[in-house]
């Protein structure tokens, strides 16, 4: 079996020339290529939602929450507005603080017949969401609520994004709120290269900044990726041949 050095060796040097034709065919299969943008956006989603659930859980534990499902409908789907969902929330939020209480939510926007949010609400156990008071909160068409048994479940149903190709063009196809400093570190950081988790302390998280470069928002110590794309595919930079 031949050595990593001489597999190296063995692949295609690079030339500007060669980089140039590297980097069309890359934009050609991701820049240009709907379906597998979509796929890599749910891809993407799924794994932060499920770092939000974790986060929530552990969040509502600690404060006796109990979780809610809940699906807002439009009664015409040409009245959608991002705007909605965000008052929505903010007329909920408003009455949680009197309480004392912060609104730890995620949604999900789809669009199977009408467009329609689905959400998970943690709330205080004696703050009742009923049909009722409902409707004062959402004026644009239907809803559903009942008291979530299981939470897993409720959110790989609302993360399957099964419809987030008929969604209006720029609307967020998920949102989250109410993470407290911990589960905002965490859900950031799980979002991170694996390659720069290892890197940074486990209470620590990292920022793009230009260049390609990452810095810890904690220390401001900057890390670059050890990986590099070529014609050959990835590889570590310090195996890279240099460009002549």
């Amino acid at each position: 079996m031949p050595s990593v050095e001489t597999s190296v060796a063995m692949r295609p040097s690079l030339t500007p020339d060669s980089v140039v034709r590297f980097a069309e065919l890359v934009n050609n299969r991701t820049g240009t290529s709907a379906a597998l943008s979509t796929k890599k956006r749910k891809r993407r989603a799924k794994k932060k939602l499920a770092q939000v659930y974790r986060e929530h859980r552990r969040f509502a534990k600690a404060n006796n929450l109990r979780a809610v499902a809940l699906t807002l409908t439009y009664r015409d789907s040409a009245d959608f507005s991002q705007k909605n969902v965000s008052k929505f929330l903010e007329k909920i939020r408003r009455q949680l603080r009197k309480r004392g209480h912060s609104l730890p939510y995620t949604w999900v926007l789809e669009s199977e017949g009408r467009l329609h949010y689905h959400f998970t609400l943690w709330l205080p156990r004696d703050f009742i969401l009923d049909k009722a008071k409902l409707a004062k909160l959402w004026n644009w068409g239907s809803s559903w609520v009942q008291s979530c048994h299981s939470v897993k479940s409720w959110t790989r149903y609302m993360s399957k994004f099964d419809s987030a190709e008929k969604i209006p063009r720029n609307a967020k196809l998920f949102g989250y709120g109410g993470l407290d400093g911990n589960g905002k570190a965490a859900v950031t950081r799980a979002n991170l290269p694996l390659w720069l988790q290892k890197k940074l302390s486990s209470n620590h998280v990292a920022r793009r900044i230009p260049g390609g470069w990452w810095a810890n928002t904690a220390t401001g110590e900057v890390f670059r990726s050890p990986y590099v794309w070529t014609p050959a595919g990835i590889i570590l930079r310090s195996a890279a041949p240099p460009v002549h």
